[in-house]
């Protein structure tokens, strides 16, 4: 059975809440999944509640003050909610001009996709955890200010613990949306889900990378990473999701409370690398030796083009590299290792010619939580007896693109290498 209630005349201005949850108790007596129905023009003042007690429809808006908009309070001190009480409740029917603009809470167990929404814009999420609440602000989570329908100004910054500056980045974060941000609250665990749409701009956040997508939290200081993945398709309508339109989900379990609030983010890698190097002895000048340099990503987010690292070899050495090895065995080791060395162009030398900088070729990347290996030579020409250096490989600084790394902290790596 399906229930239409046009609000705007029999619950605009009430303030007290158990005069509404009343109404809606005496609607629903008989059909717990009853469907509803709104067309906005409802109001729901400061310190009050509304409850709906079964899956609910946004009508198509029919004119009034706030059309096809229910609003509640957002101010922390003052706040009101919509209640959803039920399981496995369905909101249907929203738009840009049909929503929640202000705070949604379900009561019940189940997934349910939150109907909310702000300044003209629809910006769902979905939470299964119970007592699970929340918010949409379609503005700068830097300013973290959206308009006050009930005095026509604008609310302080909100949540409380606002603004929340995007250039407040933790590891693995290159960028962090300046278009929007949730406040989602709850004790219970449950899986968080954002939703977006062309609005949210998500081509630019993450350079068109859609796999690139993080949802991030926002921990008292900084925008952190949350893990999470694209969803195959976006809860809202089945359709894959793209960047235009579609939904991220947390891979795991978390408690909503855990951060002040949350937004997207575009997922930056990070390399590392390592030198292979068994037998680092250098009996005589020309000995000449085989070692392999390798770069790690960490984060489980693959890198872009034109990744560039740099070897060095010290004074009294030299380093050479061959472009069509396909496999070396570093010396003092009895198993090869397998190379790409077709993968890289040397774009620079320095210092002589023991510094030189590699680039991955057009179309080469490293895969999230893989590895790229090179090889290449090091020969004593004239180091002196009993001396000490070090061979270093080093990340070039992406601080600029985070392209390939976001982490400056572990982009080199030095071994000792001995003359005898």
């Amino acid at each position: 059975m399906k229930k239409n209630y046009n609000t705007s005349s029999r619950l605009k201005g009430l303030k007290n809440a158990a005069a509404m949850l009343a109404l809606f108790t005496a609607a629903s007596v008989g059909s717990a999944m009853a469907q509803e129905g709104s067309q906005g023009n409802t109001t729901i003042f400061g310190g009050a509640q509304m409850t709906f007690f079964g899956n609910h429809t946004f009508a198509a808006p029919a004119g009034g003050t706030q059309p096809g908009v229910i609003l509640t309070e957002r101010a922390t001190a003052t706040i009101s909610y919509l209640n959803y009480f039920g399981n496995n409740l369905t909101a249907t029917g929203v738009t840009d001009v049909s929503y929640v603009d202000g705070y949604v809470r379900k009561y019940g167990t189940g997934q349910f996709i939150f109907p909310v929404g702000d300044n003209g814009n629809a910006g769902q999420f979905a939470a299964s955890a119970d007592g699970t609440s929340g918010a949409y602000f379609f503005a700068d989570p830097s300013s973290a200010v959206t308009s006050n329908l009930f005095t026509g100004s604008a609310y302080p910054a909100l949540p409380a613990g606002g603004p929340f500056a995007t250039t407040s980045k933790g590891p693995g974060v290159s960028r962090v949306s300046p278009v929007e941000y949730w406040d989602i609250n709850g004790t219970n665990a449950t899986p968080i889900t954002l939703t977006w749409d062309a609005t949210s701009d998500i081509t630019t956040l993450t350079s068109s990378l859609v796999n690139r997508l993080s949802i991030l939290g926002w921990d008292g200081t900084q925008w952190v990473k949350i893990p999470s993945a694209v969803d195959v398709n976006s809860i809202l309508d089945g359709t894959p999701s793209v960047l235009t339109a579609g939904s991220i989900t947390t891979t795991a379990s978390i408690v909503p409370n855990t951060y002040t609030a949350y937004t997207f983010g575009a997922a930056a890698p990070d390399l590392t690398p390592i030198i292979i190097l068994p037998n680092n002895n250098f009996s005589a000048n020309g000995i000449t030796k085989n070692f392999t340099a390798g770069l790690y990503e960490l984060l489980s987010v693959a890198t872009g083009a034109n990744v560039q690292f740099s070897v060095t070899v010290p004074t009294g050495y030299s380093i050479a590299f061959n472009a069509t090895q396909t496999s070396i065995t570093p010396t003092g080791s009895a198993i090869p290792v397998t190379v790409k060395n077709a993968d890289w162009t040397v774009v620079a030398t320095a210092l002589g010619g023991r510094r030189l900088t590699f680039q991955a070729k057009p179309g080469i990347t490293i895969a999230q939580a893989a590895s790229a290996v090179l090889g290449y030579t090091v020969t004593r020409v004239s180091a002196q007896p009993s001396s000490t250096a070090v061979i270093t490989v080093n990340v070039i600084n992406d601080a600029t693109n985070f392209n390939y790394d976001s982490v400056d902290g572990n982009n080199i790596y030095t071994r000792i290498i001995n003359a005898l």
